[in-house]
């Protein structure tokens, strides 16, 4: 999905706005309390914000990194599309923040708790719960483990909202609504507090210039998925159909795997639809080579 919403109109379920707003510790923590309904002390962050204009996009990641001053560890991420795997990426998040807190030589038992914590904006396992707390426990009696580590996911479009408190409910109402209208319905004074560090966020030139080169990498990625995904589509069913047809040499498998012009396959895939047998097809194939088509000579 391409990206073109203009930087003062974004919400903080946008990826981007969400990691330049709680980079700052002090909304950091004001994030966490509305979340878990308890005091954060002395929070420190560490954002991904600074690779927002990597040039390989494949390396930005958008969460953000906290640790309080009972060294409990917290990763958050704004989730705004479904995807299948949720649960194997908390996975992930855990063992990065489980590695990064030992040091070589460390026991153990100086890891600290941990939170790995999305916030999304659909029903990230279909049961219309607000909020869907993992610990790890015992099959067989139920007792938890005791590792230390949750992982919780918000879900903003929970049917069960009466379960949350109204300072939580607000703010899943201003993640979605991050504008002057709706935080003058809200009385909770800590929205309001965000809100005035979201606005100066909003009106800063350098990083609205930021987000239109992010805009632009994620927009150019997207296309170039779907390129890839055509190529990728037709070379398959290019050679789906000439398996049918016989043993493949392996020189014109190689040929067909490593060829990127979408003509040059459509080609390809109209000679294999008309051969009788795979001699047929490379008769026509080489035909073609010869006349500087492929990736491949042969």
């Amino acid at each position: 999905m391409l990206i073109n919403k203009d930087f003062k109109d974004l919400n903080l379920n946008s990826s981007f706005l969400f990691a330049a707003v709680f980079e700052n510790p002090d909304n950091c923590r004001i994030m966490l309390e509305l979340l878990l309904g308890k005091h954060i002390d002395n929070l420190s962050v560490k954002s991904e914000h600074p690779l927002l204009i990597s040039t390989d996009v494949k390396c930005i990641r958008l969460d953000v990194h906290a640790t309080d001053s009972y060294d409990v560890n917290y990763d958050i991420e704004a989730q705004n599309f479904y995807e299948d795997d949720l649960a194997k990426r908390s996975r992930y998040y855990q063992a990065e923040l489980d590695v990064a807190s030992l040091k070589p030589g460390d026991s153990y038992d100086k890891l600290g708790d941990s939170f790995i914590i999305f916030i999304c904006t659909f029903d990230p396992f279909g049961r219309g719960l607000c909020r869907y707390t993992y610990e790890a426990s015992c099959s067989e009696d139920g007792e938890k483990l005791g590792d230390g580590a949750k992982r919780i996911f918000f879900n903003t479009k929970g049917k069960d909202v009466e379960s949350l408190s109204a300072e939580l409910r607000e703010f899943f109402g201003y993640f979605e609504n991050t504008n002057d209208a709706y935080v003058s319905t809200v009385n909770n004074p800590l929205i309001h507090k965000l809100h005035k560090e979201v606005t100066k966020l909003k009106k800063s030139r350098e990083l609205e210039a930021g987000y239109m080169k992010f805009e632009e990498l994620l927009n150019r990625t997207s296309e170039k998925a779907k390129r890839e995904g055509k190529i990728e589509g037709k070379i398959e069913d290019i050679l789906r159909i000439l398996c049918r047809l016989g043993d493949i040499p392996e020189d014109v498998t190689c040929s067909i795997k490593h060829e990127n012009n979408s003509e040059i396959l459509d080609k390809w895939f109209d000679i294999a639809i008309e051969s009788k047998n795979v001699d047929e097809f490379i008769k026509k194939f080489k035909s073609l080579n010869s006349k500087d088509y492929g990736a491949y000579k042969l």
